[in-house]
């Protein structure tokens, strides 16, 4: 077998330095190999994150 994948949803609620809450969702893609993880990607809508932790439009 050349390897398995898998995916994970996630929604993160957290509260900023600043005192402002944050809120975003994630999906990670996990590849396994031998039953030990071999990688780990990571998606997130980034530019939703710039705009909740810095204000205005993500350049």
């Amino acid at each position: 077998m050349a390897g398995e994948r898998v995916v994970v949803e996630a929604a993160v609620a957290a509260t900023l330095a600043n005192g402002d809450p944050y809120d975003n969702d994630y999906c990670f893609v996990v590849e396994l190999r031998g039953g030990l993880v071999r990688r780990v990607r990571e998606y997130t809508d980034t530019a939703r994150a710039h705009r909740m932790i810095f204000g205005g439009v993500a350049r």
